[in-house]
């Protein structure tokens, strides 16, 4: 899919962040943009924004915990725009703090938008582009949290984790489909993931929050549009994994370098005491 021009891109999480940059970096490129989000207000004012500058867009209230709410989202994208060739699964939120001491509420939320945020997404355009024999794209957001794990964000990295994983085997799923899928893996980026406790359904009570710890590499990090550019060269290049911050690789081939030695040390038989 190297001529994006024309096309039609759906972004969830798409009022803030990264997904307004994503979609802000498909406008740039003539695409046709659908901004799906669970804040209503902000959404609005972005695809006003892109229609100011010439891109056709809208925006639809989507909770994407909810299937029949990601449904009703390729409806619309449809019926709006008569096609919906790009997918970017890009809801996101995040808690920190001791990973032993979460509650059952605290996983609830983090899995039903970071994991089941991405299933919904896939349930509900997938069959429709396998149904037509079109090409499409999808785009889940990871994170370099899907490579990486440590103290505080250990719940947040043990969804990103599960973002690869179900990609990678997406990935393989729809290679003969004419359906491409990118992990989109971004480092530090300027964005308010840091208060993302903000849209926590109330029914769940409120958590002890320990994201301060993230603030001040996210507040001079990469800006969301560039991100959202490298997620289309991602897209052009029909790349499998798509990484915003190279200072990140070192950390993350010491972590496969550790795996590589535990499985040569597997190869060693292990001697009767």
């Amino acid at each position: 899919m190297e001529n994006l021009s024309g096309r039609v891109a759906v972004v969830t999480g798409g009022a803030s962040g990264i997904g307004a940059g994503i979609a802000r970096a498909c406008g740039e490129s003539g695409m046709r943009v659908v901004i799906a989000d669970i804040e209503s207000a902000p959404a609005e004012k972005l695809a006003r924004e892109l229609e100011a500058a010439g891109t056709p867009a809208f925006a639809v209230r989507t909770d994407v915990t909810r299937p029949g709410d990601l449904e009703a989202l390729a409806d619309a994208a449809f019926e709006r725009f008569g096609a919906a060739d790009l997918l970017f699964n890009n809801a996101g939120v995040a808690q920190g703090g001791p990973i032993h001491e979460f509650t059952s509420a605290d996983w609830d939320w983090l899995l039903g938008v970071n994991v089941f945020g991405v299933i919904n997404g896939c349930r509900a355009f997938v069959p429709r582009w396998l149904e037509r024999g079109e090409a499409a794209h999808v785009v889940n957001t990871a994170s370099v949290g899907g490579f990486l794990s440590g103290p505080v964000l250990g719940m947040y990295s043990t969804t990103k984790f599960a973002v690869v994983a179900y990609s990678e085997s997406l990935a393989q799923e729809l290679a003969a489909k004419q359906i491409g899928v990118s992990i989109l893996c971004p480092g530090w980026t300027n964005t308010n993931l840091g208060d993302a406790s903000r849209n926590r359904p109330a029914g769940l009570g409120t958590a002890p929050d320990q994201l301060e710890i993230i603030t001040p590499g996210m507040a001079e990090g990469m800006e969301p549009i560039e991100v959202g550019r490298r997620a289309l060269r991602g897209v052009r290049e029909n790349a499998l994994y798509v990484f915003t911050h190279p200072e990140f690789q070192p950390i993350i081939a010491d972590r496969f370098t550790k795996v590589l030695a535990a499985l040569d040390r597997a190869r060693e038989p292990v001697k009767a005491p």
